[in-house]
């Protein structure tokens, strides 16, 4: 069936299977939680070394959790990446 259209996965099929999404929403949970406990580690070192540099890294750590938990969301609950 060849019509043109680009949308990949058709319309109708999911992007991960049902019995998935649970597993791969608490997995990545703990993946967030994990990223923002590192974070916050990374700013009280900083804030007791006097670094900018730890804390600019963990700020970069915590931007990264939120995205992953953005995208693992938009993913989850079937919306367009």
């Amino acid at each position: 069936m060849v019509d043109g259209s680009t949308d990949f996965p058709p319309d109708g099929v999911p992007l991960i299977a049902h019995q998935w999404v649970l597993p791969l929403g608490l997995l990545s949970s703990v993946v967030v939680v994990g990223l923002v406990v590192w974070a916050l580690k990374l700013m009280q070192s900083a804030i007791d070394q006097s670094e900018f540099s730890l804390m600019l890294a963990g700020c970069l750590v915590c931007s990264a959790a939120v995205g992953l938990a953005l995208v693992m969301v938009m993913t989850l609950n079937g919306l367009p990446v």
